[in-house]
């Protein structure tokens, strides 16, 4: 049983509009001569190209647009309400982290524990052999 390789559709579409060198070009005229897929695949080609022929054409005829004028209240706008929404965020933190060190006051005991102490859980994750032998000696830290 023979195996037959077939040409990328890329090939083929090289092929076809004539970009192929003359060496592939005689390999995809050779192969075409015996295989309906590729030649399949060459007509798909020449159905789709034939298709969209025409676009250019109408895309020319199309009505251009105006160029669009920027609108400064929008952009006032939008620069208002993000400054806006910083002043919030500056007025509140204060409040919203008091009475933890700087740690929100939602959250639970470990995740506040890991949030000031983050180097030293660092440190601990690029070296988890101190962890195992911690584990191992019993440690109670």
């Amino acid at each position: 049983m023979t195996t037959q390789t077939h040409f990328t559709p890329a090939q083929i579409d090289r092929y076809r509009s004539g970009l192929a060198s003359a060496e592939l070009a005689a390999q995809i005229e050779r192969h075409l001569q015996t295989c309906p897929q590729c030649q399949a695949e060459l007509q798909f080609g020449r159905r789709l190209s034939d298709l969209l022929a025409p676009l250019p054409q109408l895309a020319a005829h199309l009505p251009r647009r105006a160029a669009r004028s920027v609108r400064w209240p929008r952009v006032f706008a939008a620069g208002m309400a993000t400054v806006s929404l910083a002043l919030a965020v500056v007025i509140s933190l204060p409040h919203w982290t008091a009475g933890n060190g700087g740690v929100p006051g939602n959250l639970s005991p470990q995740i506040a524990d890991a949030v000031q102490n983050i180097d030293f859980y660092q440190w601990l994750s690029e070296h988890p052999q101190m962890l195992q032998q911690g584990m191992q000696h019993a440690n109670p830290a």
